[in-house]
């Protein structure tokens, strides 16, 4: 007499839901639990907590909002790596998609960003399985900012820019000529008006009303830190 096999139950991926909106965090939470091929195994508003709820609840996913107070979300992915010992999969979550967001959740190892605005609940659950399944996701309009350097890493638009871009972008977003910022930089004007044309091709961008606005998104008005970060990658290289 032969014996029927049991099928195993499906395992579908747990998910911990963090976003300091509250409001935010609760519906997502609801709609996805909605979704028979997704768990949600809990919802907090800090990234400190949601720290406290990984190794007790051992998730495989963890969708992380990228602005909240307390606990930087970037440093809470690498210590959710850690204490996970790398099971749990971070997935950022964010209504302002910036390069700089791309390239720190590719320092840290996270699995992806997915948009709020431009995915809707459906697409997020596709995101949620594809990384629990290994691999990484990128909201569309943030990968096509991504580029592979020369080393094969992949990078955002901001990381590919040189010194010399970095500081014409600033000084066109200060308002100035390009005679006036050829004089501040001490470089000539045909230099300044090439480096113009290499944002426009780098920033993927028609006019300069575009590369301000991304001056403008990416904290390159107030670049002191931007700077600081710059030359301290540079030093460790």
């Amino acid at each position: 007499m032969m014996l029927a096999k049991s099928n195993p139950k499906p395992s579908y991926p747990r998910v911990l839901v963090v976003d300091d909106d509250d409001a935010i965090m609760r519906a997502v939470a609801r709609v996805l639990d909605s979704d028979e091929s997704i768990q949600i195994i809990g919802q907090t508003t800090h990234a400190q907590a949601a720290l406290a709820m990984v190794e007790s609840t051992n998730p495989d996913v963890v969708l992380m909002d990228i602005h909240m107070h307390g606990l930087d979300p970037f440093l809470a992915c690498k210590q959710i790596t850690k204490v996970s010992r790398g099971q749990a999969k971070v997935l950022f979550y964010t209504g302002f998609p910036k390069d700089n967001y791309l390239d720190r959740c590719l320092e840290v190892g996270a699995a992806g960003i997915v948009s709020k605005h431009s995915e809707s609940l459906r697409n997020l659950a596709f995101a949620i399985r594809h990384v629990a399944a290994g691999n990484t996701y990128f909201s569309p309009e943030l990968d096509k900012r991504l580029v592979e350097r020369e080393d094969g890493i992949p990078s955002s638009r901001l990381a590919t820019l040189t010194d010399r871009e970095v500081g014409v972008l600033r000084e066109l977003s200060l308002g100035r000529t390009q005679s006036e910022i050829a004089e501040a930089l001490d470089i000539s004007e045909r230099t300044v008006n090439k480096t113009v044309g290499d944002l426009k091709s780098k920033l993927q961008v028609q006019t300069i009303n575009e590369m301000l606005i991304f001056a403008v998104n990416e904290g390159l008005v107030h670049p002191e830190l931007q700077f600081v970060q710059r030359n301290e990658t540079h030093e460790d290289a």
